[in-house]
């Protein structure tokens, strides 16, 4: 078959990948997962962190109550040892402190979030002698007994 010169042969060419809009709208969906995954990440974040330090306040009082035994006193060296940041390497998140009483059994720990750390907002823990768990965010505090720190 010969074609004319004159005749004028249109040739399409299969096109593939994807368009500008199509593009946009799969950036627009993304954007929108992204704005609503990142804040509940950011809260889970803070939730373990939290119980990070809930459970290092429970291995604390476990050691109180070890070296209270042991020593019949609560020492300066138990008074020193067991305040400070958390955690101990990284960026610190907490300052703990442990306030015994000297003339009873009594004692307590109090985990405060530093001021420029991811928990800033996140309220102040506290443990005493009597198990009794708190959880305060400068304006309230809700304490408990038990497994629950309210």
């Amino acid at each position: 078959m010969w074609i004319d010169s004159n005749t004028t042969v249109t040739v399409f060419k299969k096109h593939s990948g994807f368009t500008l809009i199509e593009l946009m709208i799969v950036v627009a969906i993304i954007g929108i997962l992204a704005a609503i995954a990142y804040p509940s990440y950011q809260q889970y974040v803070i939730k373990t962190k939290r119980t990070d330090m809930m459970s290092e306040m429970h291995n604390i009082a476990s050691e109180i109550q070890s070296r209270k035994l042991a020593q019949g006193a609560y020492s300066n060296a138990l008074i020193t040892g067991l305040s400070g940041d958390y955690p101990k390497q990284g960026d610190a998140l907490y300052t703990i402190s442990f306030t015994p009483n000297p003339l009873t059994s009594d004692w307590s720990i109090i985990a405060t979030p530093k001021n420029a750390s991811q928990m800033a907002n996140d309220g102040t823990l506290s443990l005493n002698f009597q198990s009794i768990k708190c959880r305060g965010d400068g304006t309230s505090k809700k304490c408990g007994t038990g497994d629950q720190w309210r």
